[in-house]
Formats: structure tokens, sequence, C-alpha cells
């Protein structure tokens, strides 16, 4: 019979039903073209009416015919309408299927035909070298109630197969929650460590009661993994009175051991639990101080008291100390603002560090009146800490409480406090700054010098030619630097002055802004102020005349 392919489904189409079956089967069954075959299979998936003797055809074709993508068809074929039967077949011919994926296919149609008769046959193609195979035995295993699955599946554990790995523990714990605990608690004591090691997260994932006394015991095991994965197991079925179990755990001489111990307190959420933890918190260990931290925010966050951190905040321990402090901000706590304001006046940098970020989590971008009246504390730390975070925080109504800043005694204070204005970007920082330029207060005058600076807008910084003429040497050198960013500013008369200041900051300033602005007007008066007495002064001109113009020599 030599249809063509795509004449067949129009030949199928004109015939009576067990017509085009017969005609099918027979076209599979002689032809020699595989995808003429596949067509003809798939023409077959139509009719439900394919007899005994076209089924013997069809199993025929099947053990004779080994090309995979035709098998694959057939493999449906067979499972579709000979339900019982074409599973019997399939089993028995698995044996002989040399194609991984061919066989995974077929174990999958069985599964789906017959699953709770054919637990035998897919305990055996646990086996399958194939590993999308024998995860998909595995899957279907999962799927049953056999307790007699558990065993070789347990046992697979032993080759420490990552493929299979996550298939064997669902499909365990899914047997395992339909009643079938008693074949996994037979393993609790087998000298295997690959398997028994696993045995204590099974059990955790089934979550049972009855496994709480079995995996404390294996708390005290020798080996470590069995006394984490113990520890991460009890976690949703310990009961409140054992908890002194995995309390036991924060002494283990393993560090993994120790830090699972601690996660799982925090998830336990114990009140027994704070007191150890807070032990924790004085170890010089990174990791194991933001564990217990985090497990402790677990423990508070239920409580609406906090006093047992205040009372670690007052302590000692610097470390423990660090982190309370650290805790009382993560928890928001609204309480803690005067108390972490008042940390700011510690002698540990690290402390008033924590406090003022701290401090930044519980105001969550909200201005608190208890800052605004700190910025006139008679601490200096403290003024500066909370200009700080008004600078962070971005509100345009505290502008007039930063300004006032500017002219602190303190010139940490006044830093920080142009620190926060510059961060406003606000057009009143800007119009501050220039009218700051003519007060007779050197502080306020250098305050907007730096602010015009660090803002570098073009009308910024010619705001600064007056302060070429100011009486303070920094004002004066600050301003010469900043105009010296100006590529077309309009004469270096000025400059040139400067060049002849007693100061040897202002005369460098000077000389910097001239090399920046790279006018050659400027080359005749920096050569002659080559004769300066100040070493540092001649380097700096040197520099300059170089940018300028390599070739300045030729001047002279």
């Amino acid at each position: 019979m030599n249809l063509e392919i795509e004449e067949l489904s129009e030949k199928v189409r004109g015939m009576e039903s067990k017509e085009a079956v017969e005609m099918l089967v027979s076209l599979f069954s002689t032809s020699k073209n595989v995808e003429l075959k596949i067509k003809a299979v798939d023409l077959l998936n139509e009719h439900n009416d394919i007899g005994n003797k076209s089924f013997q055809e069809i199993k025929t074709v099947f053990i004779k015919d080994h090309h995979p993508r035709l098998r694959l068809k057939l493999i449906n074929l067979i499972a579709q309408y000979h339900q019982y039967e074409g599973s019997d077949f399939l089993k028995e011919q698995y044996k002989n299927c040399k194609d991984g994926t061919v066989r995974k296919h077929l174990i999958n149609k069985v599964g789906e035909n017959s699953l709770n008769d054919s637990i035998s046959f897919l305990i055996e193609s646990l086996s399958d070298s194939d590993f999308e195979a024998k995860r998909e035995a595995i899957t279907l295993l999962g799927k049953t109630n056999a307790a007699e699955a558990l065993k070789p599946l347990i046992d697979m554990f032993h080759f420490r197969n990552a493929d299979i790995y996550n298939a064997l523990i669902n499909s365990i714990v899914k047997i395992g929650k339909k009643g079938n605990l008693k074949p996994i608690l037979e393993y609790v004591d087998i000298e295997d460590l690959y398997i028994k090691r696993e045995i204590p997260v099974i059990l955790g994932k089934i979550k049972n009661k009855e496994s709480e006394k079995v995996l404390i015991n294996l708390l005290k095991d020798r080996d470590a993994i069995i006394r984490k994965n113990s520890a991460t197991a009890l976690e949703k079925i310990v009961e409140l009175k054992n908890i002194r179990h995995i309390l036991e755990l924060l002494k283990d001489e393993n560090i993994e051991v120790k830090k699972e111990a601690i996660r799982v307190l925090g998830n336990v959420e114990s009140k027994r639990a704070i007191s150890p933890l807070f032990e924790i918190l004085k170890e010089n260990d990174v990791k194991l101080r933001n564990l217990a931290k985090n497990a402790l925010f677990k423990i508070f966050e239920k409580y609406k008291s906090f006093d047992p951190i205040y009372e670690i905040v007052k302590g000692r321990n610097i470390n423990a100390r660090r982190e309370a402090i650290k805790l009382l901000g993560i928890l928001k706590d609204v309480n803690a603002i005067d108390f972490l304001i008042s940390i700011f006046n510690s002698k540990v940098a690290s402390l008033r560090g924590s406090a003022y970020r701290s401090l930044l989590k519980i105001l969550d971008n909200k201005i608190d009146n208890k800052i605004l009246n700190a910025l006139s504390d008679k601490s200096w730390q403290v003024r500066m800490f909370c200009v700080k975070i008004l600078g962070e925080i971005k509100d345009s109504q505290t502008l007039d409480q930063i300004f006032s800043l500017i002219e602190d005694e303190h010139g940490s204070v006044r830093k920080s406090a142009v620190d926060a204005l510059i961060k406003f970007e606000h057009e009143e920082v800007l119009n501050f700054a220039n009218n700051a330029l003519k007060s007779p207060n050197w502080k306020t005058r250098r305050a907007a010098v730096k602010i015009l600076l660090r803002t570098g807008s073009q009308d910024s910084l010619n705001s600064l030619i007056s302060c070429l003429n100011d009486d303070d040497v920094y004002i004066k050198s600050w301003a010469a630097m900043a105009l010296g960013n100006l590529k077309d500013i309009d004469t270096i008369e000025p400059f040139i002055q400067l060049l002849k200041e007693n100061d040897e900051k202002i005369r460098i300033s000077a000389v910097k802004a001239l090399g920046e602005i790279a006018n050659k007007e400027s080359i005749k008066p920096l050569i002659q102020a080559l004769g300066d007495d100040n070493w540092n002064v001649r380097k700096e001109i040197e520099k300059a005349l170089n940018k300028i113009d390599p070739d300045w020599m030729s001047y002279l």
C-alpha cells in the first residue's frame, strides 16, 4: 500500500470505522516508512473499536519495531484502548526496552492505567539506569498507599543521587503521611549514615507528633548532620515543655548545629529561649549574633514589653548591647526613641552608629518632636546625629531647624547640618546659602560656601566670586578652588590677585583654579609667581602651567 502521508487522513475519513482500523493496522504492520507508520497510529487514536486481532498486530509491531518515536505513539495507543491487558503487556516489554525515554513513558502509562496493581512493577523500575525513568517510578510510588514501597525508596538514599533526591523525599513523605510511619522509624538505628541522615528530614516533613520522642533522641546523635536535621524536624511538632532539648544545642560543638538551633528557637517563639539567645548576642561570630537577633525579633514581635532588651543595652558586653540596639530598630519600638537618642552620648562609636540606624527604622521617614527637641541638647553628639536624621528624612518643614545649626559651636554639628541641607536639593537651601555669604559670622559664611561648592550649579559658583575677597582664609581657598571649575569665567584677575596673598593655602588654591580655567592669559602671571618662597606653591604652579600649555617655557 503506497499511499502518501498527506493523502492518508482523507482516505481514512471516507471509510467505515472498522474498515479504517483494519486498513491502518495493516498499513503500519507492513510499511517500512516510519513517518507513515506514525501517521497511521495517530489516526488509530481517533477510533475506539480496535478489536483483539488488531490489538495483537499492534503488539507485534511494538515488539519488532524499535523506532523510539513510533514506540512512544504505540504505548499511548496500547494504554488507551486496552487498559489492563495493555498494562500487562507494557510491563512485560519493559525489560526489553533499551531507550530510557521510552521506558519512562511506558512507566508513566502503566502508572496512569493501573497504579495500585503496578506497585511491584514500579518498585522493580527503581533500579532503572535512566534517571528520568527512575524518577518517574519514584513519583508514581508516592501516589500509592504502599507501605511496601517505603523500604526500597529509603534504601535509595545510600547512593546519594542529587537528581532523584527531591522526588524520593516527596514520595516517602506522601506515603508516610498516610499513616505508614513504622517502616520509616525502623531506620532510626541504621548504621548507614547516608540513609540515617535523611530520616529526620522525612519525619520533619511528615509532621507526625508520634515522631517527637525519636527526634529528641536523635539530637544526641554523634553525627552533626543528624543533630542538625533533627532540630529542623522538631520545629513544627515539638511541645513547649521539650524546648529544653533544642536549647541544649546552643552549646553544640558544631557551628552549623548551633545555627540551626537558633533558627528553630526563633520560629518556635518560646519565651524560654530569650535568655539563652541573649547570651548568643555576646558571641564574636557575626553570623551567630545575626541569627540570634533575628530569632529574638520573632519572639518579641508577639509581646508588648521589650524591657529585657533595654536591660541588655544597659549591660557591659559591647556585642550584646549593639545587637540589642539593632533589635529595637527592627521591632520599630517607638517608645525607644528617647532611649536611643541618649546613646548618642556613648563613648563607643559602633553603639552610636547602631542607635542612629535604629532610629531611622523606627521613624520610618517621619519626623518626631523628640528629634527636634534634641537639636538643642547640650551634647554636641546628640545634636549632630539628630541633624543627620533630619537630612535623611528630608522634610522641608525642618529646614529652619537645620539652618539654625549652621552657627553651632561644634564643627561636627555644623558639618552635619551642611551635609543634611545638601540632601534636600531645595531652592530655599540655595537662597539661604547665597544670603549667608553676607553674614558677619564666619561659621555661617563657611557653611554657605560649602553648600554652594557641593551643589555644583553654575549660579552657585558664580555667587562665590564675592568670596575671593573674604577675610577668612578658608573661605578664600574654597571659593578659588570651586571657581576653578568654571570654564567660561569672565575674568581671571581675581585669581591673579590671590597669587599675592600672604597665606600659602590661598595662593595654592588660586594656582589650582587657574590651572583648571586654562586661560593662556594666566601663563605670564604664573611664571612670575615661580619665584614664590614656598616650595608647595612653586610645585602647583608648574603643574598648572603644564596643564594650560605644555610649551609654557616659550613664554619666558
